[in-house]
């Protein structure tokens, strides 16, 4: 299932300049293990591309968003910082099995349906070399958002937003079972059921898992 992504020129919310609260601990704990080659993979305008590179990681950022990309070459042009940033799909990552050390999802690959949510990871474990880490991000289908009716609800569990800046953009929404199904080809680390109140109310899932 295909979109176009955001446009990020037409999002004003400094919080997407912010690196996450989660990421400060997958730094810090991805340096200490060695690993460098890392992975932002749906990296919007690169506020962890930024991150990663200042603290000398050899950084690749995707994004399906031309705008995403262009502010993020453009950040790291004025900041003297060398990252690799391209337009692709996460269905099909353009990279050679087992080339990443550590990689990063974050809100991302939920932005498909189920089969492509499938596809998706296959690529994360193709491109990760044999105990290499990822986050990853899921939506619960305890959001609020799953069964807004003002949204489009397809047979698979998938969500089309009619409204907003996500208007067109699908959301699949998982339980703990599917989660746990998903990932069953890594060695999950952690895995946390977060419930966000504000800015906006919802629920995801945060996995940590390596590469057996």
């Amino acid at each position: 299932m295909k979109h176009q992504g955001w446009d990020w020129k037409e999002i004003k919310e400094e919080r997407w300049d912010t690196p996450a609260e989660e990421v400060y601990y997958l730094l810090n704990r991805w340096k200490d293990q060695g690993k460098s080659r890392f992975l932002d993979l749906g990296c919007g305008r690169g506020r962890h591309s930024i991150f990663f590179a200042k603290h000398g990681f050899e950084v690749y950022a995707t994004d399906i968003s031309e705008s995403g990309i262009e502010i993020l070459k453009e950040k790291a042009k004025l900041q003297n910082l060398n990252i690799n940033a391209e337009v692709c799909d996460m269905h099909n990552l353009p990279y050679s099995n087992e080339f990443f050390d550590c990689m990063l999802a974050f809100h991302v690959i939920y932005h498909t349906n189920r089969e492509g949510i499938r596809r998706v990871i296959s690529e994360i474990y193709r491109v990760l070399k044999k105990d290499g880490e990822c986050f990853l991000t899921f939506n619960s289908k305890f959001s609020k958002s799953f069964n807004n009716p003002n949204n489009i609800l397809l047979e698979d569990g998938t969500v089309i937003k009619k409204e907003g800046i996500e208007a067109g953009i699908p959301h699949y929404y998982v339980d703990k079972e599917e989660v746990l199904e998903l990932m069953n080809n890594f060695e999950i680390i952690s895995f946390k059921y977060v419930e966000e109140i504000l800015p906006k109310r919802s629920n995801k899932f945060f996995v940590l898992a390596t590469k057996k």
